[in-house]
């Protein structure tokens, strides 16, 4: 549903699954691969499974929801398109990311899916690297706080996310998506006095000085 208002935070179990970067099923017939140094079929999407999405052949499709979709509806379908926050919560630190998705295939599930998969460290996966601030939180997660980010039980206790949504077919659909996030980084910037930790562009910049002229 297309709403062009921010939703509320939704948990990660809300919107997603995580099966773990291998599938211990044995039923995948993917390659193997080796990713941090331990070999194993890898799931699809890094063992990230978008709760909506039902059919096709992903590794784990054959698995039941842990909650089915009539007890848990999913908040978010393949194809929408629009900005979310991602905030990540962990012994009262926390990281955000304001992001956004103009990209019709798949959506901002498919961008989110880029960010999970950088803070659970399996970029190997896929032969990609994470950029510096989703590397050094990850870092910090793990050596600071003593906490692994692989794994289910960190992203249902600590990660959550919320959306704003724009109409796919309209023709302006680009420049829409691009002027909601400029001004939810502005936006949250005038509100907590910098852009989230995690973000490294200002899409704000044409606004500098501004609020010295009103």
């Amino acid at each position: 549903m297309v709403t062009s208002v921010w939703s509320r935070f939704y948990r990660f179990e809300e919107v997603f699954e995580y099966h773990g970067i291998f599938d211990e099923s044995g039923k995948s017939s993917r390659a193997p691969k080796v990713v941090n140094g331990i070999s194993g079929v890898p799931h699809s999407h890094n063992g990230f499974r978008l709760r909506s999405i039902k059919g096709g052949r992903l590794s784990f499709n054959k698995l039941p929801l842990k909650n089915s979709l009539e007890c848990l509806p999913c908040p978010l379908a393949d194809g929408e398109i629009g900005c979310y926050l991602i905030r990540i919560n962990v012994h009262g630190r926390h990281w955000d990311y304001i992001g956004k998705s103009r990209e019709l295939a798949h959506g901002i599930w498919h961008r989110l899916l880029d960010h999970l998969i950088k803070i659970a460290g399996t970029e190997e996966a896929n032969f990609n690297s994470s950029t510096g601030k989703f590397s050094q939180m990850q870092k910090d997660i793990k050596s600071k706080l003593n906490l692994d980010p692989n794994s289910a039980t960190f992203f249902n206790n600590h990660v959550k996310f919320a959306f704003v949504k724009v109409d796919r077919s309209s023709e302006q659909y680009k420049e829409h998506v691009s002027k909601i996030e400029g001004m939810a980084l502005a936006f949250y910037k005038e509100k907590l006095g910098d852009f989230p930790n995690l973000n490294t562009t200002n899409e704000t910049k044409g606004l500098d000085g501004l609020s010295q002229l009103i």
